[in-house]
């Protein structure tokens, strides 16, 4: 059959003849068309010799596309540079994550060293350049529990002894204790008005800020400062001598007889009272703003630890920040590299399988349809009917053959065949 014959001489081998020419597209148009009506004059036409005819030359097509191997390394071409740049692709994805994995890596590695300095920094806060003392959280906390009980007590003293001295009249039954601490002197300041109250409540305040004011004034060395400090002791200890001046002056006048002098300031100065009094509330003052000025170092050197820590802890935020970032890109990198690596799967698939150029295939058939159709036509004895029918039938064959072997499509040129195990 001619068909056949045709085929053989297109059939290329692994070394082909370089003396053998192989027929152009054109060519084996010819050759297909011509077979086609040869073989429809054999068989008068029949629609069910073309469905068997049509499967044999598609085989045969099919068989001879897959020896030929330069056409074949030709339709490979575009999936094998393909390939290659997959490839080429994947090594720098590869490198490219290995580098952000790298990064990651040393990120959490700061992190983690910046957490453990956290914990760190308060234990040993010398190994981290901070000069504080060890036991400072200790003496802090002792300094601001003894502070806060020393400042109730100024509260009592100076609002009781500056009622006494200044509003209160003493009556024969007080003592100095009681001169000094009066249960009464808020209730009874409050029924003498707002003044008196208001004079009684905020006077320690004085004492208050005179102690604020040293604690400032110890730390700005000078010798300026330093008479300032005197001066503020001078005129801390005048106020409570004047203090326990009127108290006492009350309580020795309450006692006093014709024959005793009047009171002064020698009578004052030799009355142990006096002193008793000045000490009560000097002294107590004293050691507030001792302590005062020690909690005041400790929580210095705290806020140094602190904030040591929030500057970590800024740190460790922004760091975090970043290796959201990174963990994005390397995701995204991840999920590349797989892709690239199913598309190079198939593709390897494909290049070791084989490639059936589907429109040849389907320019060839048609000729052949042609062929068999040209025979029928004109030189097949049919009447007109007939004739019309056989061609319908030739037709639906030749399509659903076309649809059988998934060919009826446009979309691509040709149709690959990957490697089967």
């Amino acid at each position: 059959m001619g068909l056949l014959k045709s085929i053989a001489q297109i059939k290329p081998t692994k070394k082909p003849d370089l003396d053998t020419e192989k027929p152009s597209f054109e060519d084996q148009k010819v050759t297909y068309h011509e077979d086609g009506r040869s073989t429809s004059r054999l068989c008068q036409g029949r629609s069910e010799n073309l469905q068997a005819s049509l499967s044999a030359i598609y085989h045969k097509f099919e068989n001879n596309c897959k020896k030929e191997e330069e056409e074949q390394i030709k339709l490979k071409q575009p999936y094998v540079t393909e390939l290659k740049g997959k490839k080429t692709l994947m090594l720098t994805k590869g490198e490219e994550l290995q580098r952000e994995k790298e990064k990651l890596e040393e990120k959490e590695k700061k992190i983690d060293k910046l957490k453990s300095d956290i914990v760190n920094v308060r234990r040993t806060p010398q190994d981290y350049g901070i000069p504080v003392e060890r036991k400072s959280s200790s003496k802090f906390w002792i300094g601001s529990i003894l502070l806060l009980f020393l400042t109730v007590y100024i509260f009592i003293f100076y609002i009781s002894t500056s009622f006494s001295a200044f509003f209160r009249t003493f009556d024969p039954s007080t003592e100095l204790f009681g001169g000094m601490f009066y249960p009464k002197a808020i209730q009874e300041a409050y029924d003498a008005g707002a003044l008196e109250l208001g004079f009684i409540l905020f006077i320690p305040f004085v004492f208050f800020g005179l102690g604020y004011l040293i604690h400032v004034f110890m730390h700005k060395h000078s010798i300026t400062n330093v008479f300032k400090v005197i001066l503020l002791f001078i005129t801390t200890f005048v106020f409570d001598a004047l203090l326990a001046y009127l108290i006492d002056e009350k309580l020795y006048n309450l006692n006093k007889t014709f024959e005793d002098p009047e009171f002064s300031l020698s009578v004052a100065f030799s009355s142990p009272s006096f002193w008793v009094i000045i000490f009560a509330g000097f002294v107590s003052y004293i050691i507030w703003g001792l302590v005062f000025d020690i909690v005041m170092k400790e929580h210095a050197d705290r806020d140094k630890i602190e904030n040591y820590v929030i500057s970590l802890e800024k740190e460790i935020k922004n760091l975090l920040q970043i290796t959201a970032k990174q963990n994005e890109i390397i995701e995204s990198l991840e999920k590349a590299l797989s892709e690239s690596k199913i598309r190079c799967a198939e593709l390897e698939d494909i290049i070791d399988g084989f490639i059936l150029p589907i429109r040849n295939y389907k320019a060839l058939s048609s000729e052949y349809l042609q062929g068999w159709q040209e025979c029928i036509t004109s030189e097949i004895v049919l009447g007109p009917d007939q004739t019309k029918e056989y061609l319908n039938e030739c037709r639906i064959v030749y399509d659903n053959h076309i649809s059988q072997l998934d060919l009826d499509t446009d979309d691509y040129q040709n149709k690959v065949y990957t490697k089967t195990l």
